[in-house]
């Protein structure tokens, strides 16, 4: 699985300096990657895959999946350091033998409700809302010019009534989710997200508040870490310096971000994504036994299309897509739909676990103003 970041490397290699001096010139160059983290992601999406192939009734002996094609459900792992936007470590399928398609920066998929970090910093910005605001749990029916009223539903088709927006964001409320959008606008929440660096085309629609509109796991877990460093963005990258066949620099990378978001708003959001981990839709990671440090945003899909675990730790941040390739929801043995909770998490947690052994704990800064 290497092979899918070395063929980003490659690729952006041929961009700038051509085919005949990347496989010809006697290039040197330094990548991101680290190999250890690397072998890490590999293990962690594999084991995961396999034990969602279980959950799902495939047969391990034929490998024959569930899906209607024969197919097994696929994944991505990328994981990015917070403080430089640098890639750690990257896979972008099961294997890149049977398919060398990029999940992790080619695959536009749903991000489901792991896109709603970005409508609550908005609200707090525009809105003046705060963590403690209250707003009530209700049916929702928001109408659209040109188009039939948007009703979203809550996952569990139920409604609790009052709750401050932490435990909204923590239960992953959709119908909270609808009112903050119905007050920003659907443009705002777009403008926050490209601070954030996401370039993928996103629909100003009111349903973008639950993830409506494809983005990249690379994309994921570069704009999570904008949350995990204080507002400040870096932008991905992956090759630290080249040089030439007698050792002169031909390009090397400065590290230099750029204040995208509020420090203290960003915050405020941080610690609601801190319990989504310690008590929400990402509880099982601390279930696994990962006890440092850590926030992130579950997200499914319409269908269980998706299965999504963007998180971050003080220094890395990671982002894991579970799904089909093609039209095909993910179902257990009994037909219940399998959430980001349960297929992506664990996968996280499993990553994180090994990527941060040893390390001393770290906590999040905290803004003077909070």
């Amino acid at each position: 699985p290497i092979c899918y970041f070395l063929d980003l490397v490659i690729k952006s290699l041929e961009e700038r300096y051509g085919p005949e001096v990347v496989y010809h010139g006697g290039l040197k160059v330094t990548t991101t990657i680290d190999p250890q983290l690397q072998s890490m992601a590999e293990d962690s999406l594999r084991n995961g895959l396999q034990g969602l192939d279980r959950i799902l009734g495939i047969d391990e002996a034929t490998g024959r999946g569930s899906g209607s094609d024969g197919a097994r459900p696929q994944g991505a792992l990328v994981t990015v350091e917070v403080n430089s936007g640098s890639i750690k470590a990257m896979v972008g399928g099961r294997s890149y033998v049977e398919t060398e398609f990029n999940r992790a920066i080619e695959n536009n998929r749903l991000p489901g409700s792991s896109f709603k970090p970005f409508l609550y910093y908005t609200a707090f910005e525009k809105l003046g809302l705060n963590p403690a605001t209250v707003f009530v749990d209700r049916p929702v029916t928001i109408p659209v010019k040109g188009a039939p009223d948007w009703e979203p539903e809550n996952f569990g088709l139920k409604h609790e009534g009052p709750m401050i927006l932490k435990q909204a964001l923590m239960k992953s409320v959709n119908s909270i989710a609808a009112q903050l959008v119905e007050q920003t606008g659907p443009e705002l929440v777009i403008a926050t997200t490209r601070r954030c660096g996401i370039t993928s085309a996103l629909e100003p629609v009111y349903s973008i508040a639950l993830g409506t509109s494809g983005v990249s796991p690379l994309e994921m877990a570069s704009a999570f870490a904008c949350f995990a460093n204080g507002g400040i963005r870096h932008e991905p990258f992956w090759i630290w310096r080249v040089e030439d066949a007698l050792g002169r620099v031909l390009e090397e990378h400065i590290i230099g971000g750029e204040r995208a978001l509020d420090a203290s708003i960003a915050y405020q959001v941080l610690d609601l994504m801190r319990g989504v981990v310690d008590q929400g839709t990402g509880s099982v990671i601390r279930r696994m036994g990962f006890n440092l440090s850590a926030a992130g945003k579950t997200g499914t899909t319409d269908g269980y299309y998706d299965a999504w675990f963007t998180g971050f730790t003080p220094t890395l941040c990671a982002s894991v897509w579970v799904g089909y390739d093609r039209g095909e929801g993910l179902r257990d043995a009994n037909g219940i739909g399998i959430t980001g909770g349960r297929a992506a998490a664990p996968i996280w947690a499993d990553f994180m676990r090994k990527a941060t052994e040893g390390d001393p704990p770290r906590e999040f800064m905290i803004p003077p103003d909070i």
